[in-house]
Parts: C-alpha cells; structure tokens; sequence
C-alpha cells in the first residue's frame, strides 16, 4: 500500500466519522487523545518499540473501536510486520540459492521494500508528530461552538465548566486563534472564584467585617456576580440591626426614651420580624413613658397628640401576652389612656375656644373629643362635652351658610348647657344668630318677632358688658322695632337706653351741633311728645359712627367675621358696613380690616 493510499483511505475515514457523529465526536476525540495508554503507545512507536505497541493496541482498539488514529498505526505495524517475515524469508532463501543473480535480484527486492516502508514510517512519524491535523471546515465549526459554550459559561460565572471546555479546544486545537482570550479570561475568573469562597468562608467564621471588604472589592471589579450584592446587604443589614440594639439599650438604661424609640424602630424597620424580647419589652416601656412625657408638658402640640396615639397603639401591639407582666401592662395603659384623653379633651377645649377659630379647626375639635370618648366611653362629663361640641360645630356652620334659625336652636342648646362653653365663643355666635335673625324679621315686617328676638340678644350682650357697641346696637333695633308698631314712648325709652349706655353725651361734648339735637330730642320726651321725639332720635342715631374708635386690625382666611368682631369690640354689621363687605361671615382671604368700636 503507498502513501497516497493511505493518506486518501485516512481522508476518506475521517470524513465518515465526522459526518455520522457530528459534534459529538470531538468530544470522544479530546478523551481519546488524552487516554494514557494513547500517549503511551505514541512514545513505543516513535521508540521503534512495536511489541510493546503491539500490547498497548489490543487494548486501545477495545476501548475505542474505529478510531481513525488507531486504524493508521495499526496499518503500519502490519507493514513492519510484513517486512520483518519478508526479510526472513531473503535469507532462508539465501542460504539456499547458489547463484549470485538470484542474490542479486532478492537483495534488490530487499531494498525497495525497506526503502519504501523507511518513507511510509517517517511520514507516519512526521504525522503524528504535528497532530492534530488540519482542521476541516467541519472541524472549525466544532471549535467554534465550543468557542461559545466556553463564552457563555464564562459570562454566566461558571468557571470550572468553562475550564473543561477550554481544555477540549486546546487539545483538539492548541492553535486555535480565540483560545488564547479564552484561558486568561477562565484564569481570571477561576481568581475571583476563589476570593468568593474565601469571603464565605469568612462568613462562616463570623469574621463579618473582613468577608464585607473582600465581598465589596469583588462587587466593584465586577458588578451583579453571583449572590455577591445580597451577601453584602445582608451582612450590613445585620451589622446596622447590631448597632441600632447596641444604642437602643444604652439608651434605655439611661432612660432616653427618644433614643429608645428611634433605635428600636430602625431595627424592626430593617427586620420586622426580629423576635428580640428584650429589645420588645424596652421599646414599650419607651413608648409609654414617652407619652406620659408628653402629655403632661403645658405646651403640647397637635402634632405630639397625634405622635402620642401613634405610640400608644404600638405600645398595645407589643405588650407580652404573659401573666408576669398582666399588672404593670394595666397599670401602664391605664396611665397612658388616662393621659390620653386628658390631653384630648384639653386640645378640643382650646380649639372650640379659639377667638380665631375655623370650621377645620372646629371639627377638629370635634374630632379630639370623638378620640377621648372612645378611650373612655363612660364618662358622662366627656359625653356632655362632646354633644356641646357637635352642637356648637353645627350651630357654626348654619350661621356661615346664613340659616339663622338652625344657628340659633343649636347654639341656644349649647349655651343653655354651658354659657361660657368655646370660652365664650357660643354666646357670640348666638347673639349675633339672634341679631341677625330679629333684623330679618324687622325687615320682613314681623316687628312683633323681631322684639321677641332681640331682646334675648339683648340679654347676652348685656352679659357681654365690656362689649357696649354690642348694646347699643341691639337697643337701638329694639327702639326701631317698637317704633313700627307706634308704642313710640317704649321705642324713645329704647334709644335713651341705647345712647346712656355709650356715655353718649361725654362724646359729643365737643360737637355742638350734636349736643343740640340730642338736647331737643330729650324736651320732646320729656313733653310726652314721643312721636317726635322718636323722629329726632332717629335723625341723631344716623350719625353715631362719629363717635366710633376706628382700628386697624388683620384678620386670618377662613375666621368667622362673628367671632372676629366680638373679639376686638365691635359687631358683624358694624365690620362689614365699615369695609364694605359682602354679607359673608367668614373672611376667605386674609386682609387687614377697620373695626369699630364704642370705647368707655
């Protein structure tokens, strides 16, 4: 058999296993070629030790039947085995023939059969000397798909994997042109690998701080690898939860409630689920003791009411459901709730009795006493109180949306319980509903109901003495109520009342024009000349804001002009008439206002 025929019957072989097993024979290639007893046979046959090859075959051939390699050193052990009995043979025959042209001949024969088995095993040699063998164009599409399996188990942080494929490329083809990228690149990632294990390692030591440091050293070289950001979140989780137990008991044991609240919290903010009874029972004590702090300050604020309930349904949701603790939970709750409501009930008491108060500000005052009734159902004080409140809330908004009767049957409800309930503020709210209520009836014609009504409006302003525009508006309505039914000496008796109560004279003591009219009006009532008397008081009455005090005073949005009036001496008609407003009762934007008044 020549070269040429071998080369074509190994071409053709080749061709045949790697068209029928596809990619998965380059992997048996890689095993095959890695075997051993494979390696072992090369050296026998680069040695020229065929016995010994000879041995090793028998075996190889079992293990990997059909491998085109095998088949080759197979072919030229056969030869050299050929050759060897042909040699034999030649000198058998030499001995025995007598003629040197016989001799001759086989001599002849010797050499080219040697020659030509010499060629054949320095190809042999040459061959496996340079293995592999040119890849073919299937060949390099194996590689390359190892190529990517090694790519993709890189990028998906799979290193020792990786490193097994790596290592099929190079012993299939060491001087495949990516493979090079690829062992640095598996190199550098088997590296960190390593320091991964050691950071967990670490961990399992307890040794926290250190496998942070190599953990966020790794995160940084390569971001999203692994668990690495969840091992480090964990870790500083844990440390954060360790601090915050550490600065909440110092705090405890220095009795820094604050402190307490803020440190424990942090913990159950990071861990919610941290069963730590020590740290539960000092939160509670922390909560509790805070609210009694608070609630008994003089200067507590809404928004410490509302931090107070805050802690207070903490408190309940941590207290220990155990017998040991059953005394100081009550008696803790109890102080607490008791507080509580105090504070409630304190808050809604200054917020009805704000001279500058607002519906909201009203309704939440309702709302307080609301809280301190559900902590305490079964006060009958603090029900009386709530039901004053939520009368007066209504009797308020009917006297802003101008239904003067509604105002007028709950504000009498609440006055009639309490007259100085709001610290006054529903007595001022029901004079004015009165007044407001008898002009409308005085300008409707119902002089008789004007009468009735505003002498009970005159009742509250006496009651409000220091208030004398107050009075002598309310007088001087009742004088003109009276005149229109003709009982003009009641009517005249109304405006002397109304004018002797302002010190009237003592104000004009400079206007003579005033004097003098004021003077005839009174001979008129004293000739028993009522009628035109009542006429000339009448004349005199439409003067009398020149004696009014004007000041300038600012006014909030939302107050009601009612309750602003009262507060700086004066009446809603008496504001709205000096600025004139529109009749709305309360100020929808804030604005400086002239109020008038009747100073002593």
């Amino acid at each position: 058999m020549t070269t040429s025929e071998n080369t074509s019957k190994n071409t053709n072989q080749d061709s045949d296993v790697n068209d029928s097993q596809g990619t998965d024979n380059l992997v048996n290639i890689f095993e095959f070629s890695s075997d051993p007893e494979y390696l072992k046979l090369i050296e026998h046959y680069q040695k020229g030790k065929f016995t010994e090859c000879e041995q090793l075959m028998e075996s190889l051939e079992l293990s990997y039947p059909g491998q085109p390699e095998l088949q080759k050193i197979r072919e030229d052990l056969e030869m050299k085995g050929s050759v060897n009995s042909l040699t034999s043979s030649i000198r058998k025959n030499e001995a025995l023939a007598k003629g040197k042209d016989t001799l001759r001949l086989i001599l002849f024969g010797l050499v080219v059969i040697i020659g030509i088995g010499a060629v054949f095993f320095a190809s042999s040699l040459i061959l496996l000397k340079n293995r592999p063998l040119e890849p073919t164009p299937n060949v390099n599409s194996q590689l390359d798909s190892l190529y990517l399996q090694a790519e993709q188990l890189l990028q998906t942080g799979q290193p020792s994997s990786a490193l097994a494929v790596v290592l099929k490329i190079r012993a299939f083809d060491p001087d495949y042109q990516y493979l090079p990228d690829l062992i640095e690149r598996t190199n550098k990632l088997l590296e960190f690998e390593a320091r991964y294990r050691t950071a967990t390692e670490l961990i399992d030591k307890g040794e926290k701080d250190e496998a942070l440091r190599v953990l966020k050293l790794l995160e940084s070289e390569s971001p999203g690898m692994w668990d690495i950001p969840q091992r480090i979140t964990t870790i500083e989780k844990e440390k954060k939860i360790s601090e915050y137990l550490k600065a909440g008991d110092s705090a405890y044991q220095n009795k820094e409630w604050e402190k307490v609240i803020e440190a424990y919290e942090g913990v159950l903010a990071l861990d919610e689920q941290l069963n730590d009874t020590m740290m539960k029972e000092q939160l509670l004590f922390a909560y509790l003791n805070r609210i009694i702090i608070m609630l008994q300050s003089d200067n507590t604020s809404f928004e410490d009411i509302a931090l107070s309930e805050q802690y207070y349904r903490k408190a309940v949701i941590l207290i220990p459901q155990n017998k040991e603790f059953v005394s100081q939970r009550e008696n803790l709750q109890k102080i607490s709730r008791d507080l509580l409501e105090k504070k409630y009930t304190q808050l809604a008491k200054a917020s009805l009795a704000d001279k500058n108060q607002t519906t909201a500000t009203v309704n939440g005052a309702v709302y307080y006493l609301t809280k301190a009734l559900n902590l305490n159902p079964e006060d009958a004080e603090l029900q009386a109180e709530f039901n004053n409140a939520n009368s007066y809330r209504v009797a308020l908004d009917s006297f802003i949306d101008m239904d003067w009767a509604q105002a007028v049957t709950n504000a009498e409800t609440v006055v009639s319980a309490n007259k100085d309930f709001a610290g006054g503020n529903a007595s001022a709210l029901l004079y004015e509903a009165y007044y407001a209520l008898g002009k409308r009836n005085y300008n409707s014609g119902l002089y008789l109901d004007a009468r009735e009504i505003l002498e009970k409006a005159e009742i509250l302003a006496w009651a409000n003495g220091d208030n004398r525009l107050k009075i002598f508006q309310v007088q001087v309505l009742l004088g003109d109520s009276i005149g229109k039914v003709e009982d003009y000496e009641n009517a005249v008796s109304y405006y002397q009342y109304a004018l002797n109560a302002i010190n009237y004279q003592e104000k004009i003591a400079t206007r003579s024009d005033l004097i003098n009219q004021y003077r005839g009006a009174e001979q008129l009532a004293a000739a028993g000349d009522y009628k035109a008397a009542f006429t000339t008081f009448q004349d005199l009455l439409g003067q009398i804001d020149k004696i009014y005090t004007i000041s300038e005073i600012e006014v909030g949005s939302g107050v009601c002009l009612a309750l602003f009036a009262n507060e700086n001496l004066s009446t809603l008609d008496a504001v709205i008439k000096a600025n004139e407003l529109p009749a709305n009762m309360v100020i929808s934007f804030g604005r400086v206002l002239s109020v008038p008044s009747i100073q002593k």
